[in-house]
């Protein structure tokens, strides 16, 4: 008997408990505190100020007169506790809300309709992900990190209160209401992501306010316009609309809003919107359910809140149970109708000063006992922090949900073996999906609008017959399923990708079913068409699952899980690395500008396989013609010999076409005979094979009888007139040999050297009877030579059996998507694209734009082993990432593991130098070509345009900076008199540093 008693006062304890949820801001703030403040103030308001706290007005964020007469009125005659604004900007909104706080004796509410985030009703501010598109996300640590940031944000524009989250289950495909405001429709999943929501909101100090009590999921009617009908039974109820409302309550949160819906299994009374409903609001949320937080409206002003003539709808509102009055339509004729039925004894003055104590300790709760006026100055830059970018960002990747991938189609593969389009249906060709696919490959880009003509998009149809795999942006709900792209489907590999709500997807279904891959974006923001593009292509993985059912199409829950393959683009702190200090590479950059050292750069940083610095600075020229862009293309100078060469040359190794301790002659013929019969392939790697640094080929098609006396000069004067470089001058005064040079391309002379320049076909044979015929310095000496390249890529061909730059492209850059590398670029380029170099007045007497700045690798054509590569720091980050995974990119094997381990780590005994890299010189700053603060590990290349790019796999880091140091002329060197790559890449590994991070 006495067990049974003790189970049933249990019991009773139990749903006592349950009944009378206490909010957790509530219960761990100083009580005493608290009711001491609140004591202080209730008693020194008057009648009219208690009553006008349950008020809380909507207003524009405006600063002009008649804004202001309107809301002081509010503030002094009704003695307002709230105000909602709606949309504007953030400085305004802090403005008003600074005048208005000042004027108002107590302490104002400022919240925020914000389900996601401050975008939502202020410009200029972090957009976000809506609640749909956060359903999609596994990990609900993110969304409350998200709450969070929401939380911070809130505080420096001074809003303690956000009507957030949406809890509704939407479980009508029709509602056009709730939608993508709704976290999905399993009831489970929507009080998980709503509670994880509001956990960030309120562990930073803001009140969340769960809507639309019972749950406005499952209308076809909008409540703004009509009174929306939920007939359920209690049933249904319980297990569905009202799941997740109970999960937040018995959670401890603050806020509850009740929505204007008319729920006849909750109160028959007909028409009766549930706000001004006694048994729902006091009844099922406060009595049954234990709701003890804050009760508000829905805005009253809605239709869905309509009353008879006779009936007041705040003073309904407050006799139903709420606490705060949101948005009255007429706020001063509400506060005088409430006055009147307290004194008619329709209200009770104790309840309304309940209620009125209730709103003081939130109040106080939420800091307004010590209120500050919030600082406009630089404000926009503390809303949109890195932290908030970043947030933004990884709530988008997250999300991005992969429902079909037949074949394993998605990420892309065999890239050089498919022609790839791009068509996007109801946005401009060029829009933020396109462009990010274009960073993965050559892509064909095309659209749809509403506007096309029947003959535009069957020109379009006709275009894409062309290509192999058309992957196809959804971006509106106003363009049906056509019968060409069902045809399309059937014909071709049809990747969709929707930013659409998920539902919309049914409309198109019959091509959906015929087509390799389908991704969902949920929205057509930026983010979401950047990170559906990189699933596309393996930047990120795949991680999403659909939050609902798409009728006939697929079932909420799907989700195919993909890998991570290729570069992906994100945010600094997605790989830990501190954004601000990763800025400071602008401000360098920004001094190279300012000091002349260069008109124009590139620089990039990846790291664990991220892209997180990718910008572009300054112009193609000093003319400022044209400003450099991502994929603005730039001669690599000597970084061609590893970006390029060595490639062609670990490919080699890799098919056992030589070993390191083979002599060159071996597969030079024309080498035996000479001093360097006996070299070995590892010497010319090292560098240190005493081969002489460069050889001037040109002076070889020069007319010796047509000049008296030198070509240089180390002064200028009236013979040598232009500067060659830092110490000397030249004439070019000079003609060249008409029997080897020719101004047009004709038989015998294919070898382009530069616009109108070419030379005979027999040219190639001088070169290699000067390489012969160079005098060779100490064997095992460090000296730095062109010309060792240039004879190892005369080795690769002759055992390849092709041209250099013909393996490269067919065996790297086509297939890692590498389009913008190639050698002689305007083959593939727009001219527009390539960045010029120097305005060579000497050799070739013209300004170089696509054509190799190095004479020797000029003369042979633009493809040498010591320069001629062509790329912007995008391409050439996939070429070094290549590296970094020790042979594979985007799940193919490029080169085998050993090589790369054996090409990448090997150090020469006797100098810094690598096979075929350079290196940090051991011991000193000044001597190494990179940053002292780069680990031995690290391998890479340095250009004589200006160019560079260093590997770090004890970081998994990538480094580019690409510039045209020598436009106009190569006697410009304040890029290293000012030391600015080795400066950006000093401020990479500081920013990377946690250690310095937190000094």
């Amino acid at each position: 008997m006495r067990k049974i008693l003790t189970m049933l006062l249990c019991s009773v304890c139990l749903l006592t408990a349950k009944a009378q949820t206490i909010p957790n801001m509530y219960r761990n703030v100083d009580q005493a505190k608290m009711n001491h403040w609140v004591d202080s103030v209730f008693d020194k308001m008057s009648y009219d100020e208690r009553i006008g706290q349950l008020f809380m007005v909507i207003s524009e964020p405006k600063s002009d007169n008649r804004t202001m007469q309107r809301l002081m009125r509010y503030v002094n005659e009704i003695k307002v506790g709230g105000i909602l604004f709606h949309k504007g900007n953030p400085v305004t909104q802090a403005e008003v809300t600074n005048r208005l706080q000042k004027a108002s004796r107590v302490p104002m509410f400022v919240s925020l309709d914000g389900e996601w985030g401050l975008s939502m009703r202020l410009s200029g501010t972090t957009r976000f992900p809506k609640n749909m598109m956060l359903g999609a996300i596994e990990d609900d640590k993110l969304i409350t990190e998200y709450g969070k940031e929401v939380a911070r944000q809130c505080k420096e524009m001074g809003i303690q209160i956000n009507f957030a989250p949406d809890i509704d289950v939407n479980s009508n495909t029709d509602n056009p209401v709730i939608g993508l405001r709704s976290f999905g429709e399993n009831p489970r999943a929507v009080a998980d992501k709503g509670i994880a929501y509001a956990r960030g909101l309120e562990a930073a100090g803001i009140i969340s306010v769960a809507k639309h009590f019972p749950g406005h999921g499952d209308t076809s009617e909008d409540s703004h316009n009509t009174l929306p009908a939920v007939h359920h039974d209690r049933a249904r109820l319980d297990s569905v609309e009202l799941y997740p409302f109970k999960r937040y309550i018995y959670d401890g949160y603050a806020g509850v809003m009740t929505g204007h819906l008319y729920v006849p299994t909750l109160d028959k009374t007909r028409n009766l919107p549930s706000s001004f409903s006694r048994p729902i609001v006091t009844g099922l949320l406060q009595e049954e359910l234990g709701f003890r937080g804050l009760c508000f409206t829905d805005a009253l002003a809605m239709k869905g809140a309509t009353t008879k003539k006779s009936d007041n709808p705040s003073v309904k509102a407050l006799l139903a149970g709420n606490d705060i009055l949101l948005a009255p339509a007429a706020p001063i004729n509400d506060f005088t109708a409430v006055k009147e039925a307290i004194d008619e004894g329709i209200l009770s003055i104790e309840d309304i000063e309940a209620k009125c104590i209730k709103i003081l300790q939130y109040k106080y709760i939420t800091g307004l006992n010590k209120y500050r006026p919030i600082e406009t100055k630089e404000l926009s830059k503390r809303l949109n922090s890195p932290h908030a970018a970043w947030l933004a960002a990884k709530l988008n990747a997250e999300a991005i949900t992969l429902l079909k991938n037949e074949s394993d189609m998605v990420p892309l593969r065999q890239l050089d073996k498919k022609k790839i389009a791009a068509l996007s249906i109801g946005s401009p060709a060029g829009n933020e999906f396109q462009e990010m696919l274009g960073r993965y490959d050559s892509i064909a880009c095309f659209s749809i609008s509403r506007s096309s003509t029947a003959a535009q998009i069957q020109h379009v149809y006709r275009q894409l017959e062309k290509y192999d795999v058309i992957i196809c942006g959804i971006h509106t709900v106003r363009i049906p399923e056509s019968l060409q792209l069902r045809q399309l489907a059937t014909k071709k590999e049809l990747v969709y990708a929707f930013f659409t709500l998920p539902y919309f997807c049914k409309e198109y279904k019959s091509s959906i079913m015929k087509a390799k891959a389908v991704v969902m974006g949920y929205e057509g923001t930026p983010l979401a068409q950047e990170y559906a593009a990189q699933v596309i292509f393996g930047g990120i993985p795949a991680k999403g699952k659909l939050p609902v059912t798409i009728p006939g199409v697929f079932h909420a829950g799907a989700g195919i899980f993909t890998e991570k393959t290729r570069l992906g683009y994100h945010e600094p702190e997605e790989v830990g690395a501190n954004p601000i200090r990763l800025d400071v590479i602008g401000s360098i950059a920004e001094e190279g500008l300012e000091e002349n050292a260069y008109p124009g750069c590139q620089v990039l940083v990846a790291k664990d396989g991220m892209i997180i610095y990718d910008k572009a600075f300054g112009y193609f020229d000093y003319d400022q013609s044209r400003k450099v862009q991502e994929n603005s293309v730039y001669d690599l100078a000597s970084a061609s010999k590893a970006a390029g060469t060595l490639l062609a040359v670990m490919k080699a190794y890799d098919e056992k076409k030589f070993t390191l301790n083979n002599k060159i002659a071996d597969f030079l013929p024309e080498l035996k005979g000479s001093n360097k019969k006996d070299l070995n392939i590892k010497e010319l790697l090292y560098h240190q094979s005493g081969v002489v640094s460069t050889i001037n080929f040109y002076l070889n098609a020069i007319d010796k009888d047509s000049y008296k006396g030198s070509l240089y000069s180390s002064v200028k004067n009236a013979t040598h007139p232009v500067r060659f470089d830092a110490k000397t001058y030249v004439r070019n005064d000079f003609n060249y040999l008409p029997d080897l040079v020719s101004t047009e391309k004709k038989p015998g002379f294919t070898t382009e050297v530069a616009r109108n320049f070419y030379l005979h076909d027999s040219f190639k044979d001088s070169i290699m009877q000067e390489i012969k015929d160079s005098r060779l310095g100490t064997r095992g000496k460090y000296v730095y030579s062109c010309v060792n390249f240039i004879m190892l890529k005369m080795m690769v061909e002759n055992q390849m059996k092709q041209p250099m730059d013909q393996l490269l492209h067919n065996d790297f850059y086509s297939r890692l998507g590498a389009w913008h590398t190639t050698y002689n670029p305007l083959k593939r380029i727009d001219s527009l694209q390539i960045v010029p170099t120097e305005n060579d007045q000497f050799v070739r007497r013209q300004l170089l734009r696509g054509y190799v700045h190095d004479e020797a690798a000029a003369f042979q054509g633009g493809v040498s082993g010591n320069a001629g590569l062509f790329s912007n720091a995008n391409d050439l980050a996939k070429v070094l990432q290549l590296f970094l995974n020790q042979g594979t990119y985007g799940n193919e094997q490029y080169l085998s593991t050993e090589t790369c381990r054996l090409f990448t780590q090997s150090k020469s005994p006797t100098s810094r130098r690598g096979l075929g890299f350079d290196k940090p010189a051991p011991g000193t700053h000044k001597g190494s070509p990179c940053s002292s603060l780069t680990p031995p590990s690290v391998y890479g290349h340095t250009g004589f345009t200006g160019t560079c790019f260093w590997v770090d796999p004890d970081n998994q880091l990538l480094y580019i900076f690409l510039c045209n140091r020598v436009n106009p002329s190569r006697a410009n060197n304040k890029l290293s008199q000012l030391d600015i790559r080795k400066r950006i890449q000093d401020a990479i590994y500081k920013a990377i540093d946690r250690k310095s991070q937190k000094d």
